[in-house]
């Protein structure tokens, strides 16, 4: 059965006390972190977070995500 929104609003919410709680201060930490030095062009395929498979904190990759990692030059998210 699919997840209501309501649902996964507190999931993410719990989630959220769950990694304050494991490592305070992991949330403001991240307001000053998103300078990214490398780009990951990687399918649409949500089950692993980029920054997981590449052993990086959020923030510290920028990812871009599409069908079949296909960037066509004319694609204006990819200039």
């Amino acid at each position: 059965m699919p997840y209501r929104l309501h649902d996964l609003l507190n999931q993410n919410r719990e989630w959220a006390a769950r990694v304050e709680s494991e490592r305070p201060g992991f949330f403001t930490s991240l307001l000053a972190q998103q300078a990214p030095q490398y780009l990951w062009i990687g399918c649409a395929d949500s089950r692993v977070p980029a920054n997981e498979i590449l052993g990086l904190l959020p923030g510290d990759v920028f990812v871009h995500r599409n069908v079949a990692n296909v960037v066509v030059h004319s694609d204006m998210n990819a200039l």
